[in-house]
């Protein structure tokens, strides 16, 4: 139960309460009966029901049938034709988000209202298909150049973290991680500043060669200035 608000024809708008709704009836329903307790008057003539409230008239419905019908704004309904015309192929394609051709005919069978086309898509070239099955070539890479890992330790890929906007309980706002490139084992150390990166890979080269007897032959980075300042480079050619 609830208030439902009616905009009639003329602009007048009324509003209607302790209206019931049942979904069960497809029409609205309005009780005379209850009007009549709201001190609303209805004057039924052969053709037109007039609604007065003290000396105003609040609305009018005209006799259709055996009924009265109120008609408001809402009842007024765009009338929509279907067309028959058929489209290029092209554009067809482009609005069912680029399906195959193969698919359409599926989709004829499978629902109603799909658009029809007026072209055979036989000669029909789609750029957008093209592109979006398009891909890079591999990159070239020299046999010679190209760096591989038969072992644990062969190779160590690193790469710093941070500065991370919230600190670590000790202070640390970096991280660093060594990677194992054929094991993919990693280690990851907390710093609290670039410059410690060298310290750490002293720690993970010490740790790492004790536990398994191998030495580290290749460090792998993105060439940051942690691991190409001086100091390092000096370390690594020891």
């Amino acid at each position: 139960m609830g208030t439902v608000g009616l905009k009639l024809m003329d602009g007048t708008s009324v509003t209607l309460s302790d209206v019931l709704y049942i979904p069960e009836v497809e029409g609205s329903l309005i009780s005379v009966a209850k009007l009549t307790e709201k001190d609303v008057v209805a004057q039924f003539s052969k053709d037109k029901c007039v609604f007065r409230y003290g000396d105003a008239t609040v609305m009018e419905a005209k006799r259709c049938g055996n009924v009265y019908k109120l008609k408001t704004v809402g009842d007024e309904v765009c009338h929509a034709a279907t067309t028959s015309r058929k489209e290029p192929w092209a554009v067809v394609h482009a609005r069912l988000g680029h399906i195959p051709f193969k698919r359409y005919e599926q989709l004829l069978t499978m629902a109603d209202g799909v658009p029809r086309v007026a072209d055979a898509p036989s000669d029909h070239v789609c750029a957008g298909c093209c592109m979006g099955k398009m891909r890079e070539d591999n990159f070239s890479r020299s046999p010679e150049k190209s760096v591989k890992s038969v072992g644990v330790l062969d190779l160590i890929h690193s790469d710093v973290m941070g500065l991370m906007q919230t600190n670590t309980p000790g202070g640390c706002t970096y991280a660093v991680t060594f990677i194992d490139d054929f094991s993919r084992h990693v280690t990851v150390y907390l710093m609290k500043k670039k410059a410690e990166v060298l310290e750490k890979f002293k720690m993970f080269k010490a740790d790492m060669e004790n536990a398994t007897g191998r030495k580290i032959k290749r460090l792998r980075s993105d060439h940051g200035g942690e691991y190409t300042d001086r100091l390092f480079k000096e370390y690594l050619s020891k």
